[in-house]
Formats: structure tokens, C-alpha cells, sequence
């Protein structure tokens, strides 16, 4: 599968230093692709920046550039550092799951949904990073739009359209949604099925649309059977003069919602309980972080970048970990940790319930002890957890997971010492 890889920075952003006569910046960048804990993809490289007109750093052009990678279907991670060319205490950093699915080969199907600030047709140009079939296609990604870029540009590929030998058209219809599940846009155009794919673009005017958070829904239709295919991007748009805008990442401004709300205790406790699947970089960041405002809004990023459906209100992956982590303090918690933070706890957020728990209590020879079994997880994983101090208190002693503790020797340490 085909992986494309936007970024941007702004001048305004970058510390420059006079060269000859010119200003001269950069950002260096750092970028890793691992599949579990092998690293696919390494590559670092620098975006350079050179102006002669300081006033042209001060009102912030935007340096946008792109990374394609070729990838199996699997699930992945991909890591970012952005470091300051001139000044390297300056650097922020990203994560992302990546799951690459495989498109389907009998029925319509669609690419992921580019969000643009420009697209334009230009003769064949294989020097230019952004040109692909006869366009050249500017991603905006900070998918930031209303001031000074009010027009959404989009782009999406269309596949398997000669699949439905019956059907000889399809609709193609493109919606946005609010942030309150409302539609507020819709367009759709009938097209015939002359070619197997497709390439689709067009234009949002978002001026009369409020500040706030939005999704932009793309479809193909089978006018027969009224199946579909789609794809979805989460969008912001700021309007300075408007006061109900909602969670502006790029603009830095402050958390709307539950976030809004959460007390110091609160944030503490949430990322305490989501250090199971954040990187290094992650725990890092929010260690560094001081103020609370700060560390709400790394919370709210840190789950809106999980979220599965953007279509939806609510953020299905972070309520599933957290029934998770409620269910490990219920069941999980001992005289000395709560539920959560015990070694069942822990293997029960990550990896879900057990298909089956074989229980053994204390005996004469032997404390208590349970095997956890998994069956399609890694073609059969187990979990052995003893209780020790007959307080409840399960540790795990060894695992057949390829990334868990593993002690063969494990039998021999539930024997009770005589």
C-alpha cells in the first residue's frame, strides 16, 4: 500500500540567523515506521529555509513538504522529532498508530480523503513533489481553514469502478458534519463507469460555516444497490472573531469540553493510566509540561489522534480503554495497588479480556496462580500470574508474548517453601 506523509511549518515559527545578507533557517526531522518493535522505515532529513525580507518570517509562510513509503497491510507506528535547525532546544514530536488495510478487490472502494490548500492542473512535472495524475495537489496539514484560507480543496481516488457489472453509474457525494453530528454541506454528481479507478476533486467555501471542529465525508454510491464507500477527515476552522470556536491545535488555543474542566488530580490520573500504549517521546513531552492548560490539551490530542471513526461524537477508542481500566480497578485492585496498575490490570487494558482463565487456588505445595489464554493473539499467547503474599496480589511471572517477561522456570515459583 501507498503511504503519503504531509508536513508543515511556518517561518514564524523557525529561529533564523543572518548569512551573507540572507536569513537562514531549517528544521531537521526524524522520522521512524515500526511494525511492533521493528523499525521498517529511518530516514532524517532537513527542510531549509532562506529569506532576504524579515518581514516575510514575521507574518509566517508556511513550508509544506511530503514522505511516500510503500507498506504491507499491518498494523504500525510512525514517530516524528522536528528539531530547530538553529536552535535544537526548539522541538516538538508526533505518534500515530497506523493500521494499512488492504482495499477490497470486489466492490467500489475508496483512498484516504487529502485535505488541500491548493489543487491545480500543471503539465507533467516528475521534479515536483506534489504533482500526480495531471494535478498538482498542495496537502494543507495542519487542516486548518476559515481565516485566510477560507476554501477547502480535497482530493481522493476512487478504485474497482468496472467491479459492478450491472451498475453503469455511481453517485460521488462529499458532506461536512459539525462537531453536534449535523450536517451542514452536501454536493453529489452522477458519473458513468467508464475507467476501473478514478480520481476525484473539488472545493468547500467554509465562509458561512462557524469556528469549531468538523468532519469532511466523502462517498462513492452504487446508484443500485445504494452500497457505499468512505472515507472521512477530522478539519478545524478559526474564525479570531468568534468566540465559540472549539479545539484549535495549530493555533494553540485552549481545550473546549470535559478537558476544559479537569482538575490537576484528574489529568494526573488519565495519563498515569494511559502510559501503557504512549511512546517514550510521549511521556517525555507532558513531564515537560508545567501549565494545566497544557496538559490538557496534550491529553485531548493524545486520544483525538487514536480515535478510529472521526465521523462520530464519541471517541470509540479511548471508551473502550477506559471500560477497560474501569474494569481493572473492579476486579483488579489489591491491599497495596488499584486494579489498573496491577499486573493483570496492565495485561488486561492492553490486550482486552482473556478467552480463558484457568484458575488455581492455594494448596498444600502451591500459592494461587492463573493462566490467561489468548488465542488469536500472536497465534496463541499465555499470561501466568502467581499471587505470592495470598493478599490478591497477582504479579505476572512469565508469558509466551514475544514483547512480555518470559521465565520457563516459572512452575517452580509457585511452590510454597517447606
Amino acid at each position: 500500500m501507498f503511504l503519503e506523509t504531509y508536513y508543515s511549518f511556518r517561518t514564524d515559527e523557525i529561529t533564523y540567523v543572518l548569512d551573507n545578507e540572507k536569513y537562514v533557517g531549517g528544521v531537521n526531522i526524524y522520522l521512524q515506521i515500526k511494525e511492533g518493535e521493528k523499525i521498517i522505515e529511518s530516514q532524517e532529513w532537513t527542510v531549509p529555509s532562506v529569506e532576504i525580507d524579515t518581514n516575510i518570517i514575521k507574518v509566517g509562510k508556511t513550508l509544506v513538504g511530503l514522505r511516500a513509503f510503500f507498506l504491507k497491510s499491518g498494523t504500525y507506528s510512525m514517530s516524528i522529532l522536528a528539531v530547530d535547525f538553529n536552535n535544537p532546544d526548539r522541538k516538538d514530536s508526533i505518534y500515530y498508530p497506523l493500521h494499512i488495510a488492504q482495499f477490497p478487490q470486489d466492490r467500489d472502494a475508496i483512498s484516504d480523503l487529502e485535505l488541500c490548500s491548493s489543487i491545480k492542473q500543471i503539465p507533467k512535472d516528475d521534479n515536483n513533489i506534489f504533482y500526480k495524475n495531471t494535478l498538482e495537489v498542495i496537502p494543507n496539514a495542519s487542516l486548518l481553514y476559515g481565516s485566510g484560507l477560507p476554501i477547502i480543496y480535497y482530493y481522493f481516488e476512487a478504485y474497482n469502478l468496472l467491479n459492478e457489472p450491472k451498475t453503469d453509474k455511481y453517485i460521488v457525494r462529499t458532506s461536512i458534519i459539525d462537531a453536534m453530528g449535523k450536517e451542514v454541506f452536501s454536493t453529489e454528481k452522477t458519473k458513468n463507469r467508464v475507467n476501473n479507478s478514478s480520481v476525484e476533486v473539488g472545493t468547500v467555501n467554509t465562509t458561512t460555516l462557524k469556528g469549531g471542529t468538523y468532519v469532511i465525508k466523502a462517498e462513492i454510491i452504487d446508484t443500485v444497490k445504494k452500497t457505499s464507500a468512505v472515507s472521512a477527515k477530522r478539519f478545524f476552522i478559526y474564525k479570531p472573531s468568534q468566540t465559540d470556536s472549539m479545539v484549535l491545535l495549530s493555533t494553540g488555543a485552549s481545550v473546549t469540553g470535559e478537558y476544559a474542566v479537569m482538575t490537576e488530580d484528574e489529568i494526573k490520573y488519565e495519563f498515569e493510566v494511559a502510559t501503557y500504549i504512549m511512546n517514550d517521546a510521549e511521556k517525555k513531552q507532558f513531564s515537560n509540561l508545567i501549565e494545566l492548560d497544557a496538559k490538557r490539551k496534550f491529553m485531548y490530542d493524545f486520544w483525538k489522534k487514536r480515535d478510529i471513526d472521526p465521523m462520530t461524537q464519541e471517541n470509540e477508542f479511548k471508551s473502550e480503554y477506559m471500560k477497560r481500566v474501569s474494569y481493572a480497578n473492579e476486579n483488579f485492585t489489591s491491599a497495596f495497588r488499584k486494579g489498573w496498575s496491577t499486573d493483570r490490570g496492565r495485561v488486561y487494558i492492553v490486550y482486552g479480556p482473556p478467552d480463558d482463565i484457568e484458575r488455581y487456588p492455594s494448596s498444600y505445595d502451591a500459592e494461587p496462580y492463573e493462566i490467561w489464554n489468548y488465542n488469536s493473539l500472536q497465534n496463541g499467547v499465555i499470561f501466568i500470574f502467581i499471587d505470592r503474599t495470598g493478599q490478591g496480589d497477582y504479579r505476572l511471572v512469565h508469558s509466551n508474548h514475544r514483547n512480555e517477561l518470559q521465565d520457563e522456570t516459572w512452575y517452580s515459583k509457585i511452590k510454597k517453601a517447606r
